[in-house]
């Protein structure tokens, strides 16, 4: 018997690829996580924004196995939102909409940049794409994005993550010459129906997942790990041989129960930032064509905004607009209703709506974990907790269960490979 924590996409594809005796125990009252989707007077929107692609053959076919034809391909749409005009993604390689000394100051950057070993992840981007690109883009929108000193962060994380053309692809793009693919969401997926929380639903059928149930106690047992929970406010207990935990990793230690002090301290120092979501819609069509935006200016509060409705058409009520916001923070939670109307004066401001709009929907979702910050002590104390982890036979999976900054792709490779783990040696 194996118990799973979290149905997740992780944890269901854990399920999915086991073979023998498993449960899946899940908080919520639906699957998906993060990954989920909700439906709000006919607009459908995602719990945080999320597309399908991926380099790994695997995962892409088990995307297409799972959603059938309830896919639909597109080819990526993102802009950089500044001097109050629009520079498409990636952004070194599109200045040509930019004043004329940005554009100089950029190319001029990567072309002086200096050369060396970066320690961390500020020095990455100076390295990488100079100083013009630097002061103007990469630091003010990660300062905006990780709320978390960036010469604090280790650059482990930001391999096949952020493209990185060259100073002759950079002066071409000033001329509006670049006709090139950037990153591997050039071309992307995303359900016809249902919003990203059709793939998880998918993944469900046929599985063993009891929902309300949350694992409250985690023990080590002579005859197993032993997890308490509570279903639909009754206590119950299952009794495994392992099990696999899609928990962020400060939350799992916390329901163990005789924790090294030098464990506890690693979880308690992991570093993290959350997410509050204002869900928008509104009673106009067709206010943008674009799939995405990044907003690296301080004036606006938002770090970045998509629009379900361009992701696909069966997401919004006819004649009508949606809106995905996100407002990243970290520490104490934000007053949703203040962010709310923040984000809707600022949609204003940067011309996504307009004040005469009428806005039919305007929900809040709040996140405590949203992404991982690779911090430069993220490594070390990733592996104390692991080997803590591994010794009383509970195996991390997943973003926050590994602690890694994994796209759906990778959360759903994370639960595969526990599982066939496990499978070695079973018939």
């Amino acid at each position: 018997m194996i118990t799973i924590l979290g149905a997740g996409l992780a944890g269901l594809s854990a399920a999915y690829h086991l073979k023998g005796d498993y449960l899946v125990l899940e908080r919520e009252s639906s699957v998906g996580g993060l990954c989920r989707s909700v439906d709000i007077g006919g607009y459908v929107f995602d719990y945080a924004p999320h597309i399908l692609f991926t380099r790994d053959e695997y995962a892409k076919n088990l995307f297409f196995s799972l959603l059938g034809d309830n896919v639909h391909t597109q080819e990526r749409q993102a802009y950089i939102y500044m001097e109050d005009t629009f520079v498409k993604y990636p952004f070194e390689v599109n200045l040509h909409p930019l004043p004329k000394r940005i554009i100089e100051e950029c190319i001029q950057g990567v072309i002086e940049k200096k050369e060396f070993e970066p320690r961390n992840f500020l020095e990455w981007i100076q390295t990488t794409f100079g100083e013009g690109i630097a002061k103007h883009y990469m630091v003010p929108y990660n300062q905006k994005i990780w709320k978390y000193p960036l010469a604090k962060m280790n650059t482990e994380w930001v391999a096949g993550r952020i493209p990185s053309p060259s100073a002759d692809e950079m002066r071409k793009g000033v001329k509006g010459e670049v006709n090139k693919d950037y990153g591997p969401n050039a071309m992307f997926w995303y359900p016809k129906y249902g919003g990203i929380g059709a793939l998880a639903n998918e993944f469900k059928e046929g599985l063993n997942v009891s929902l309300n149930s949350d694992a409250v106690e985690i023990k080590t047992t002579a005859d197993g790990v032993k997890t308490i929970y509570t279903q639909d406010g009754k206590t119950k207990d299952v009794v495994s041989e392992k099990v696999l935990s899609s928990l962020p990793l400060p939350e799992l230690i916390k329901s163990l129960d005789d924790v090294p002090t030098e464990v506890v301290k690693a979880a308690d120092s992991l570093v993290y930032n959350s997410i509050v979501c204002v869900n928008v819609g509104v009673k106009r069509p067709n206010i943008i064509n674009k799939h995405w935006l990044y907003f690296p200016e301080k004036d606006l509060i938002f770090n970045r905004i998509s629009f379900p409705m361009n992701f696909s058409p069966y997401t919004t009520p006819e004649g009508r607009s949606s809106v995905l916001v996100e407002v990243t923070y970290r520490g104490d939670p934000l007053d949703q209703d203040e962010t709310r109307d923040t984000v809707l004066q600022d949609l204003v401001k940067a011309n996504i709506i307009r004040d005469d709009d009428e806005v039919e929907v305007s929900d809040t979702a709040d996140f405590k974990y949203a992404y991982v910050i690779y911090d430069l002590h993220h490594t070390e104390n990733v592996k104390i907790i692991r080997d803590f982890l591994d010794s009383i036979n509970i195996i991390p999976i997943g973003r926050f269960g590994e602690w890694e900054y994994y796209n759906m792709d990778k959360a759903i490779l994370s639960g595969r490979r526990a599982a066939e783990k496990l499978n070695e040696g079973k018939p």
